[in-house]
């Protein structure tokens, strides 16, 4: 008896939702952040949470970092002879969604809130645009002009919403990994609020491009459907 997989010439993965609804979505969404990412970075920046809560984000942070990605991509490549081979979109997903957020850095400088505190008072009580210290800053300025986008958030919303479309039965675990790293960032003063959702934007508008209806996204499809037809004929 044989079960149903997958052919050749489709995908075991489908993009969650509409890059035309969601990715809009989010660049408003931070847009309007920007009206509470002083006040909120300013919260976290003196009362951190509680010390419960910043260990317990402190620790979920590695799924925003490749150690994280390499051990489930590998344990999915290794241990699902179905899907396991959609791992490498998985891995170049999450990679690419940082690196994308990594070059956003270097073309506009927006300083962290960590550094943003340490401003005149004058600056910090006065409009969120002078968190922003203008465009093309490239490596001047260092790490701490470098908050626009939150690279975590991007690195973690590309591997979250891969994992979704290979495996929509987690989403919701998914989401929230990917919604607690972007908490993470905010609370430990590395972004602001509206950083981690255009991070979010960069990582799922990356995955539009592996998981969409393209060349490429179908030559990925071939690929990961091979394993599966090989899984189907083995029980015929």
């Amino acid at each position: 008896m044989s079960v149903p997989i997958p052919t050749a010439t489709t995908s075991v993965a489908r993009l969650p939702g509409s890059p035309r609804v969601v990715l809009p979505v989010l660049l408003l969404a931070g847009v309007v952040a920007l009206s509470v990412d002083v006040a909120v970075s300013q919260f976290c920046h003196v009362q951190h949470g509680g010390q419960f809560a910043h260990e317990f984000l402190e620790h979920i942070e590695p799924f925003g970092q490749p150690t994280g990605l390499v051990i489930i991509c590998a344990a999915l490549f290794l241990c699902d002879a179905v899907r396991g081979r959609a791992s490498v979109r998985i891995a170049l997903a999450a990679i690419g969604s940082g690196l994308s957020a990594d070059v956003l850095k270097l073309c506009v400088a927006r300083a962290r809130p960590y550094h943003f505190f340490s401003f005149t008072p004058e600056e910090v009580a006065g409009s969120v645009w002078n968190s922003f210290r203008g465009l093309f800053p490239l490596f001047a300025g260092g790490s701490k002009l470098q908050s626009f986008p939150s690279a975590h958030s991007a690195f973690v919303a590309g591997f979250c919403v891969a994992l979704w479309a290979v495996y929509p039965k987690g989403k919701w675990l998914f989401v929230a990994v990917a919604a607690l790293v972007a908490v993470q960032r905010v609370e430990g003063g590395s972004h602001f609020l509206s950083d981690t959702l255009w991070g979010a934007a960069v990582g799922y508008g990356f995955c539009a491009i592996l998981f969409g209806e393209n060349r490429l996204a179908r030559s990925f499809a071939r690929f990961e459907s091979a394993a599966a037809l090989r899984v189907n004929n083995a029980f015929q």
